[in-house]
């Protein structure tokens, strides 16, 4: 499984709101110590307010917060509500509807493994992702763009 950009951003966000309990934190706040595009972040958090996971002020003391316990949101909550449900894609090497997925042992491991993933980012709260205290929230340090070289060969650049 591949986390999207936006359940990515997410977590960041989260995080750090966990980092910031009995207090609402400007989305700009959040932005800049996540190195999150505030824009982005403004649409995956109304996402999460609308789900019950955070709370929202607005005006000139306004910001996000909490609106539930770290430990009482899951990653997939998370994952759910930014992605949508996490689905079933039929077989799991191709993507697509298989009719041999009940006979093919290839699939059956890929689908053991599903499920195990599937139970820790469910047993797994927020609270398990929060650094320790004294330890900030730092944003990725650079980013990788997928390049072509001038024979069409793709290759990592780092920005």
């Amino acid at each position: 499984m591949k986390l999207s950009r936006a359940t990515t951003y997410a977590f960041y966000g989260l995080t750090y709101l966990a980092t910031q309990p009995d207090r609402l934190v400007s989305l700009r706040e959040i932005s800049s110590r996540c190195g999150v595009p505030e824009k982005h972040l403004a649409k995956i958090f109304q996402s999460l307010v609308r789900a019950g996971m955070l709370a929202s002020a607005r005006g000139v003391n306004g910001g996000f917060a909490l609106a539930r316990a770290p430990g009482q949101i899951s990653p997939l909550d998370v994952i759910e509500v930014v992605d949508g449900p996490v689905a079933d894609s039929g077989c799991l090497l191709l993507g697509v509807p298989c009719d041999r997925s009940a006979v093919c042992r290839i699939n059956a491991v890929w689908r053991r493994a599903q499920h195990q993933m599937l139970s820790v980012l469910r047993e797994a709260t927020l609270a398990d992702m929060v650094p320790s205290e004294g330890v900030s929230i730092q944003p990725p340090a650079a980013k990788a763009q997928l390049a072509r070289s001038p024979t069409g060969r793709r290759y990592i650049r780092k920005q």
